[in-house]
């Protein structure tokens, strides 16, 4: 009876460590299991969470710079966080606390103007009118000439005096008018009567009056609206002969800069002809029309997070001139908020004043900003306005006959990206497919917009039909960290 105990007990001790041996078979199983798609799926969302956080925190510094830009706030700093890596923060697993059992952290690299080996730059070249303190565009009058874009001077010049006008009969008189003003440019003998006596006897006999010619001066008088604001304003005193006398209507004394407006037209009449003096009008504009004008290239820079996903596709968010841009070894890059550059149609049942509006911010980088920080904590960006510089377009309804923006860049996505949205934002805008060509060539993405009065792109436009509006701010870029520098 006993060895029979014995052998029960004995067969009672092997179940219990095969039971065991199953047991840890399974727990072995469950862990495997759980490694091998567990594991990478809490990987793979916290990536996924955080690249999310990456592209947020991208919006909120735009938003940064944006402000600083809207508000002309120069030098005024603004810093943003940005989180390089999961460092397991996102990991939410029950068991997670055992180290095998928990996703590797990710890690990232944030870098400054690091994207391309080459500098990436904007180039915009154009037939327009730009501001110019040397050569300056002007038009004589008469006859009746339009005044297209608000002038800088309205000249009135008289010459041809000669020594026998300057006298107390020597009157000459020339009128300028607008649409609601008028200008009167006289030359007015000046002296004064005085009385003459003789003496007879013991008394005082009053003679002829006779009149003391002291001299000619050049006088102006100004009515608005029908309202004398200033009369007989001496502009210039005692005039000489081979002299050629210039008055600006635009002087602020007069106050008609605020009356002559682009459109309206102005007229000379000589009312009171004087032997060769002659009175001509002219408009002079600050500004000179180049026929082919081009800003140097504007290196743009960037700000771009890299991460080094283990579980999730590697991506790369940054930001370029004004807008948020991801690229993937997988795909093509995408903006996720459009760049600073904007298209408007502006159509009209008369084509003489259909205009297109091409607005250029152009917020860079400076070219001297230069880091990279990597690792998987946070890193502080400090960014500085430092400057804000608009391109000498003219400021009227039209100012360009025809226009070329061009991207430059070695990343072939970036290329391809920039040409898709150059292309869809003119289509966007109503803009007519005839009306503008995009296109890559060489390593530049380009738009060409040739407005309405030149379809084909001929390269001859008659009109100005296209307003080309151009700033340049620059920024100071700073990235500090607890990252290991790379």
């Amino acid at each position: 009876m006993k060895g029979v105990t014995m052998g029960k007990n004995t067969d009672a001790a092997l179940s219990e460590v095969i039971g065991f041996v199953l047991l840890i078979g399974i727990l072995v199983l469950v862990f495997s299991l759980y490694l091998t798609y567990g594991v990478p799926a809490q990987g793979r969302e916290s990536e996924i969470t955080h690249m999310n956080e990456i592209k947020d925190q991208f919006i909120t510094y735009k938003i940064g710079l944006d402000s600083l830009y809207t508000n002309d706030k120069l030098n005024t700093p603004v810093s943003d966080s940005f989180t390089l890596g999961t460092s397991g923060g996102h990991t939410q697993g029950s068991i997670s606390i055992i180290p095998l059992l928990s996703p590797i952290q990710s890690s990232g690299t944030m870098a400054i103007n690091q994207r391309t080996t080459e500098p990436e730059t904007l180039m915009i070249t154009s037939q327009s009118l730009v501001l110019n303190t040397t050569n300056q565009t002007s038009v004589d009058f008469p006859p009746v000439k339009i005044v297209d874009y608000s002038p800088n001077h309205l000249y009135v010049n008289i010459s041809g005096i000669q020594a026998s006008n300057l006298n107390q009969n020597g009157i000459f008189g020339t009128t300028i008018t607008g649409n609601s003003w008028t200008a009167i440019v006289n030359l007015t003998p000046q002296g004064s009567y005085f009385q003459t006596y003789s003496l007879n006897g013991n008394d005082l006999i009053p003679g002829t009056p006779e009149y003391n010619y002291t001299g000619t001066d050049l006088q102006i008088s100004i009515m608005k609206n029908n309202v004398m604001s200033v009369q007989n304003y001496p502009v210039y005193k005692n005039i000489k002969s081979g002299t050629t006398y210039v008055v600006d209507l635009f002087d602020e004394s007069y106050g008609l800069r605020s009356s002559i407006l682009p459109s309206t037209s102005v007229n000379l009449n000589t009312d009171k002809p004087l032997g060769s003096v002659l009175a001509l009008g002219n408009i002079s504009y600050g500004f000179s029309e180049e026929s082919s004008y081009s800003i140097d290239p504007l290196p743009l820079g960037s700000l771009e997070y890299r991460g080094q996903n283990n579980y999730w596709i590697a991506q790369n968010y940054y930001y370029q001139l004004g807008g948020i841009f991801l690229t993937q070894a997988e795909g093509n890059t995408t903006s996720k908020l459009p760049p600073e550059i904007s298209f408007a149609y502006s159509n009209s049942s008369d084509p003489s004043k259909t205009v297109v509006t091409i607005s250029v911010n152009a917020l860079v980088f400076s070219p001297d900003n230069q880091g990279i920080v990597g690792g998987n904590t946070p890193v502080q960006i400090k960014t500085t306005l430092m400057s804000i510089a608009p391109y000498p377009y003219v400021d009227g309804v039209a100012n360009t006959k025809w226009v070329r923006l061009a991207i430059n860049t070695t990343d072939t996505k970036s290329r391809l990206m920039w040409k898709e949205y150059f292309c869809n934002s003119a289509k966007s805008a109503g803009i007519p497919d005839a009306d503008y060509s995009c296109d890559i060539e060489g390593n530049e993405a380009y738009i060409r917009m040739n407005g309405d009065d030149d379809p084909y792109g001929t390269g001859y436009p008659t009109r100005y039909d296209i307003r080309l509006i151009a700033t340049n701010a620059t920024y100071d870029v700073r990235v500090r960290g607890v990252g290991g520098a790379l």
